[in-house]
């Protein structure tokens, strides 16, 4: 709750296309009502294809928003395009509906503010001129320069449009900027610095609020093989790098929405998968092991062979964080006192508990 009021991106452009489907179905009524339109007297030619292309648009930005990655390129097209978008529909509308007299005009302003929160100061600046050509375009045309009152609306609507460019892009650079600060401050605090994993303490939380919801989840205890060997060898610089390798192979094949992957301590790690299938964990496990050992730790004296020892523990009902973590972390023990390079998994679901990788 406490991040509810916080607009990220994301919720930015959850916000924007509501608005959008908002006023895409205010628009049939006004074209199409009888009661309304026949007062109205709106240009109709060209609004079911304004129509159909907004819904087009807003139906792939449903499922762009909804499905896929922040960081996916998809994703960023329509987000951004979304603006592009947005002015167009606007200076369309602008047309069908009374040019620089239309009722649509204070769209515009909402155009700037969701600039403001994608691009700050600068982007309300930008859109705000796109939107003042776009409604002078129209007083213009429509010789509203004859008339005083004409004159005076718009001066008074151009003097707005840029008082919501103007504040509501420093309103939005000073939020932007706490924001980032509040998100850099929460990540030193949560992750590790070497390996870029989640730490310990994160581990700790996490750990104690899936158990409190009752969620089936498996929790992994892993361990580098022979880790004091890397360094006693080839020394502590050389035992970071080999850290750094295996953090990046679990950021790599662990993605966030079937689990996450922890430094625990040390040469030891964590993860919490978000399944209780053997079989996806048994296959993430063979992937990792098998990414290391095609692309081991390269050395001036060749590759280094990267392995690791795993204890497998599924959540129980009921069961305590430190209860699970128990668990793992003598099956953990158990596969490297095997030999190393092996898994061992917890018998309360599965029998013959050990897996040689």
């Amino acid at each position: 709750m406490k991040d509810s009021f916080t607009i990220t991106e994301h919720r930015s452009e959850t916000i924007s296309s509501l608005l959008r489907w908002f006023f895409l179905i205010l628009c049939v009524p006004v074209f199409y009502y009888q009661p309304i339109s026949s007062v109205l007297k709106y240009e109709t030619d060209t609004f079911p294809i304004l129509f159909i292309i907004g819904i087009l648009y807003m139906t792939s930005t449903q499922f762009v928003l909804h499905q896929l990655p922040e960081t996916s390129l998809y994703y960023r097209v329509f987000t951004r395009g979304g603006i592009v978008f947005d002015c167009i529909a606007y200076a369309w509308l602008m047309q069908l509906t009374g040019g620089a007299d239309s009722p649509f005009v204070s769209v515009g302003y909402l155009i700037v503010i969701h600039a403001a929160l994608y691009w700050r100061l600068r982007g309300a600046l930008i859109v705000g001129t796109a939107s003042f050509i776009i409604l002078s375009y129209f007083f213009i045309r429509d010789s509203g320069y004859m008339n005083t009152l004409s004159s005076f609306e718009f001066l008074m609507k151009s003097i707005f449009l840029w008082l919501i460019a103007f504040y509501g892009g420093v309103i939005a650079s000073k939020e932007r900027q706490h924001y980032l600060e509040k998100n850099m401050y929460q990540l030193q605090s949560e992750q590790d610095y070497l390996t870029g994993l989640l730490n310990h303490r994160k581990f700790q939380e996490d750990v104690l609020e899936i158990t409190k919801q009752n969620k089936p989840f498996t929790l992994v205890l892993c361990d580098i093989d022979r880790f004091k060997w890397f360094n006693d060898q080839h020394g502590h610089l050389i035992g970071d790098e080999v850290l750094k390798l295996v953090g990046s192979t679990f950021k790599r094949f662990i993605p966030v929405k079937e689990g996450e992957a922890y430094r625990y301590g040390g040469e030891e790690f964590a993860w919490i998968l978000h399944t209780t299938s053997r079989t996806e964990v048994k296959n993430t496990i063979e992937t990792i092991n098998k990414h290391l050992e095609t692309f081991p730790y390269m050395s001036g004296d060749g590759g280094l062979p990267v392995t690791l020892s795993y204890g497998i523990a599924s959540y129980v009902e009921g069961e305590k964080p430190s209860q699970i973590i128990q668990r793992a972390d003598v099956l953990l023990y158990e596969a490297k006192a095997a030999g190393r390079n092996t898994c061992k998994l917890d018998t309360v679901r599965v029998k013959g508990n050990q897996l040689t990788m």
